[in-house]
């Protein structure tokens, strides 16, 4: 099994770019899934957490936390738009890891993301902390 980056990866290292474009049938399966009088109408933009959680995939694969035997709670979640994302506009996201640290066998990590728009304006920013601990297996005790 290979080593995940998270447990290598240096405070500045860089992730990405992701293409984050969100299509129309992809929007509207979102929106069926959470659908319901409370949830709001975006109309023909998204709703902010679909880019967020794109982005998150990709880091969640990059980072490796994927990998057997860990556990990653999400532990903090911080967005910031500066304009409506339309569906099927063209947004690319870049990470940078802000902070990792161990504690107690605990990986702490923040990974600050920027959106930007096919002309390259920052559009969002997020900012993501989670913990991830290794866990043992039943099999290994």
């Amino acid at each position: 099994m290979a080593v995940p980056l998270i447990s290598t990866a240096m405070v500045g290292h860089v992730f990405g770019p992701y293409d984050v474009t969100i299509s129309a049938d992809r929007a509207n399966a979102y929106a069926s899934a959470v659908g319901g009088d409370e949830s709001p109408d975006y109309g023909e933009s998204l709703a902010p957490i679909m880019v967020v959680a794109a982005a998150l995939a990709e880091l969640i694969e990059e980072l490796g936390l994927f990998s057997g035997g860990l556990q990653t709670v999400h532990a903090g979640q911080e967005i910031s738009w500066l304009r409506p994302i339309k569906i099927g506009e063209k947004v690319d996201a870049r990470g940078k890891l802000t902070a990792n640290s161990i504690r107690r066998g605990n990986h702490f990590a923040t990974v600050s993301v920027c959106y930007k728009d096919s002309t390259g304006t920052e559009i969002a920013t997020s900012s993501t902390t989670i913990i991830v601990s290794e866990e043992v297996s039943v099999a290994q005790q």
